[in-house]
């Protein structure tokens, strides 16, 4: 690399993955030095980017995404006080060859910060600056809320519900589009080579410790997209493929961890692990600032892996755990973490969901899931996924989502429900498809036994019109429910001739009906316990049109409520309510 006075050249090889960085024609001796080439705003939005591009001389540099070779960081002083640690990270998208610092302020008010560099035994740093924080009307990074721990809240409090699906590849602009258009606010997609706008440029880590900058690129701008409509993005930083050489879809010889160890040691590995500390701190650094990067999915599917085929299922724990921590202590933004395994019955897995911030199976019912009623195949779907949402409940106190779902094989309608079986002809029941009737039903259901998100469908391409239009219909329901601030809980709730279910607090309750015994809902007779006495308004709300039906007066007396559901001008199995205290 040719030396050139005092501006750094920055040379990162995107084929091969080779990049190197020296400070040219300087003394080896003289110290480095840093400056602030740029910055993006003095007069910073709360939770939005605040950006600075630095000038670095007299550095030289072998890998630039690697923090050992050289590590750029600042101290942010908040108005209260606190100090915030955030890394910086090399950015050659486009060829861009510029060090940068992302930072996004929780606190109004004037901060000031200070940037340091690190080079070999050498180091440097500018003089402090400084910007202004101001008020904004987002609600910044999502996590698990302090007064319902079932729930996920915003940063400023707010309640958040996720509503979307999963789109793993194969995605495009059109995609991001159409989640908004849903009012969908989850996004879930994984880091592998399988097409798409973000995973047809190949792997995030293509080489040992370098960083593929045209992915990183296309992540921030799927990143920015998001945070204009306030989607939150689930990110699988590994992908069960990745960690697999004989298991499901063996994509291991693709990981450049397969230089340094065997496929079933790389959850203990300590090689490994100085690599994937490295990798995420580059993820943090470079992405953690957004409030568009919900949760990062440590492992999709850990079953699917050698690791855990092979028996060494405490190395994995171990590792969720160790990885927990990491991001515990390194993630300033506190951005939740999840790990899951695949969809069959039996993989309910405590230890895990001991170990991490959300717990996260994966439904697929047609892998081992009973038919708890034999002669009612939907009822049995539905009983299926409330079954799933309250078992989280009962044991474990924090958010819980199924992070993959589908649907039985008698329902797919000729559509994929889930990974791994073809689809199965069923006719259409009232019009719409078995498909359609079992998405719209699973999705009430699972917000009605207290999951914190809707099933993540695998995938968002196979949820047709009438499907998105039920997911609009649950995000517009649930969009003024304050579950992250009151203590909403699973509560007595029942109906004649159909499974009701729902959650209360003493002075309002929400749920869905579902009958089995007519076409018609209307009619039925509704009992909800746990009220405090008085009277509340009970608001009726059609499920499959988002919009009110009927709110009418009833009385809570001796902790027991009772309505009847009203007369339906189209006729609908189901219908979903809130009651609120007068």
């Amino acid at each position: 690399m040719s030396k050139s006075g005092l501006v750094v050249v920055v040379v990162l090889n995107l084929v091969s993955g080779i990049g190197s960085a020296q400070a040219a024609g300087s003394d080896s001796q003289a110290a480095p030095s840093v400056r602030v080439a740029k910055v993006n705003k003095s007069v910073v939005k709360k939770y939005e980017k605040f950006e600075v591009e630095l000038t670095l001389v007299r550095v030289e540099v072998k890998n630039p995404y690697d923090p050992e070779d050289i590590d750029v960081f600042a101290n942010f002083a908040s108005p209260d006080g606190k100090t915030i640690r955030i890394n910086g990270f090399y950015d050659d998208y486009k060829n861009a060859d510029q060090w940068k610092l992302r930072f996004s302020p929780s606190t109004v008010g004037p901060w000031r910060y200070q940037i340091f560099v690190r080079n070999g035994a050498k180091s440097a740093q500018t003089t402090a600056a400084s910007f202004t924080a101001v008020d904004s009307d987002r609600h910044g990074w999502i996590r698990p809320s302090k007064k319902n721990p079932h729930y996920f809240a915003y940063d400023d409090g707010t309640s958040y519900y996720g509503v979307g699906a999963y789109s793993p590849w194969g995605n495009a602009t059109a995609t991001f589009d159409a989640f908004a258009e849903c009012h969908a606010n989850f996004f879930a997609i994984w880091d592998i080579d399988y097409g798409g706008y973000v995973n047809g440029v190949g792997l995030l880590e293509p080489e040992l410790g370098r960083y593929n900058q045209e992915k990183c690129g296309r992540l921030d701008d799927v990143l920015e997209r998001f945070e204009q409509k306030d989607i939150k993005m689930m990110l699988a930083i590994w992908p069960h493929d990745l960690f697999s050489a004989t298991v499901w879809a063996a994509k291991w010889s693709k990981n450049p961890y397969s230089q340094i160890c065997n496929v079933v040691d790389v959850y203990s590995d300590p090689r490994a692990w100085e690599y994937q500390k490295k990798k995420c701190r580059y993820l943090v650094a470079r992405f953690g600032h957004s409030p568009a990067l919900g949760v990062w999915e440590l492992i999709n599917e850990m079953n699917g892996t050698d690791g855990w085929a092979k028996g060494n299922h405490q190395a994995c724990y171990d590792w969720v755990e160790k990885c927990d921590k990491w991001f515990a202590e390194n993630d300033p933004y506190r951005h939740p973490m999840t790990a899951s395994f695949s969809g069959g019955y039996e993989e309910y897995r405590e230890p895990l969901y001991s170990r991490n911030d959300i717990a996260n199976i994966h439904v697929y019912p047609y892998q081992g899931w009973p038919a708890h009623y034999p002669d009612d195949v939907m009822r049995s779907e539905i009983y299926n996924y409330a079954w799933a949402s309250r078992r989280f409940w009962n044991n474990v106190e924090k958010p819980a989502i199924f992070g993959e779902a589908g649907i039985g094989n008698a329902f797919r309608g000729g559509r994929r429900g889930g990974r791994g079986a073809p689809g199965v002809q069923s006719p259409p029941t009232s019009g719409r498809s078995g498909f359609n009737l079992a998405y719209h039903n699973v999705i009430w259901a699972s917000l009605s036994n207290g999951l914190a998100a809707t099933p993540v469908w695998w995938t968002f391409r196979n949820l047709g019109p009438q499907d998105l239009l039920s997911l609009k219909c649950l995000s517009q329901f649930v969009s003024d429910i304050d579950l992250a601030n009151l203590p909403y809980k699973p509560a007595p709730m029942s109906a004649e001739g159909a499974d009701a279910s729902g959650l209360a607090t003493a002075r309002a309750a929400f749920g869905w009906i579902w009958s089995y015994a007519k076409d018609n809902v209307g009619g039925t007779p509704l009992t909800v316990e746990g009220l405090t006495d008085g009277s509340f308004a009970v608001c009726w709300f059609d499920t499959w049109a988002g919009v009110i039906v009927k709110t009418e007066n009833a009385t809570s007396a001796a902790g027991r409520l009772s309505a009847t559901v009203p007369d339906l001008s189209q006729a609908h199995r189901d219908i979903a309510y809130k009651i609120v205290k007068r």
